[in-house]
């Protein structure tokens, strides 16, 4: 998937989780996870190889993203030996 348009709002939200415009585009043109909603927009979730699990809006229509996060509870984490 080429040309998405990243409004400033979904800019912002990735900034916030430490998201860039590649995983973005990792997540969207190979998802683990897609859910076509009835308001026009597609849900694409992926995990990362980081283990990062990451969540991506799409409007359908204008190829825009809507917001991008980091589902921090489906990451996957090292548990920490002490």
């Amino acid at each position: 998937m080429d040309d998405l348009v990243f409004p400033g709002h979904a800019l912002e939200q990735m900034r916030k989780d430490g998201l860039t415009k590649h995983d973005v585009y990792a997540v969207v043109s190979d998802s683990d996870e897609k859910i076509e909603r009835t308001d026009g927009r597609t849900l694409y979730g992926r995990l990362l190889d980081d283990a990062r699990y990451v969540v991506v809006v799409i409007e359908d229509d204008a190829r825009s993203v809507v917001s991008a996060w980091q589902a921090k509870r489906r990451s996957r984490t090292r548990s920490r030996r002490r």
